[in-house]
């Protein structure tokens, strides 16, 4: 297995394989993961909790997945088939059709390559009524008395030939400031994405955030600093499945810093003493209201040597 494949399917590096790799590495992100918020406590009432069912990344193994949990609004962030052809893409769309929860949503992944032909988006649109299909696109939705702003988009770095690709940007060079005029094309996908969004569906993760050691993207990471969503629903990294809580605080900073490379073995230190800090103003305003955070989930659904694993989606409540 060579190039994408080998990257997205790998297994999850041992401890020991990761000290190996980089002990600067390893130590910042095991102090960082000490240093993690816990999930934000939710300012609304039981009955207006909004339940979303994650999923993402099921390559046509939709018939053996486990049952989805039961929700208010189910979201596949992409690959839903493997090879991209329109019959995969019609089997992998009945099967979400057929969920029971009131608002399903989805994006396109990079394997997901019969979407970026017009003529199968406009046969889905027709076929599939109860289906909201977001590319770079927004849609409000009324849920529980509230109103939730999505937006979704199936964009990843380039890496082979696949579908909905841009050009992939290095931490150390890449500066939204310096390119007003979105010479960069990340810059353009991600500039679009409206302020007050609720939730947020891509294909690929953010930098340095539940993407397996800096495979995810740089220019989405700025973009989430500047829009922070209550939820960002992605996959794509099979073996970063997970949930991770952002504060947009200090700490994080930090730790985005050390994996870009643009801080070394002082910046381990001062992701310690911040570390410190933030577990202490975590102590002292417990049952306070603190800033807001957002909840990353990588729901990839297949995962093992050779995705071989069945491992469902993942609920969250707003």
């Amino acid at each position: 297995m060579a190039g994408l494949e080998s990257i997205l399917h790998r297994r999850p590096p041992t401890a020991w394989d990761n000290f190996k790799s980089s002990p600067l590495l390893f130590l910042v992100q095991r102090t960082y993961a000490w240093a993690q918020p816990a999930p934000p406590a939710a300012a609304t009432s039981a009955k207006e909790k909004v339940r979303v069912v994650c999923i993402s990344d099921t390559h046509n193994t939709q018939g053996s997945q486990p049952p989805l949990p039961t929700g208010d609004v189910l979201i596949h962030s992409g690959d839903l088939t493997q090879s991209g052809t329109f019959n995969e893409l019609c089997d992998a769309l009945d099967w979400l059709n057929s969920q029971p929860h009131a608002l399903k949503i989805f994006v396109a992944g990079n394997h997901d390559s019969s979407l970026a032909d017009p003529q199968t988006r406009e046969h889905v649109v027709a076929t599939y009524p109860a289906l909201v299909y977001l590319e770079n696109s927004t849609i409000e939705l009324a849920v529980r008395g509230r109103v939730l702003r999505v937006y979704g988009s199936p964009y990843t770095p380039k890496h082979g030939s696949w579908a909905f690709q841009y050009p992939r940007v290095f931490p150390l060079t890449y500066s939204p400031a310096a390119h007003p005029d979105a010479e960069y094309q990340p810059t353009d996908v991600w500039a679009s994405i409206p302020p007050l969004t609720d939730i947020l569906i891509t294909h690929g993760p953010p930098f340095s955030h539940l993407d397996l050691g800096g495979t995810g993207c740089y220019a989405l990471l700025s973009a989430l600093w500047r829009i922070r969503p209550r939820l960002h629903i992605f996959g794509h990294i099979h073996a970063a499945r997970g949930v991770e809580c952002l504060a947009w605080d200090e700490a994080q900073r930090v730790y985005e810093d050390v994996c870009a490379g643009k801080a070394g073995w002082g910046g381990l230190a001062r992701l310690v003493w911040w570390a410190v800090v933030e577990k202490v103003r975590g102590y002292l305003w417990r049952g306070g209201k603190r800033w807001e955070k957002t909840v990353l989930v990588n729901a990839a659904a297949v995962g093992g040597m050779k995705d071989d694993q069945r491992r469902g989606a993942i609920l969250v409540e707003i």
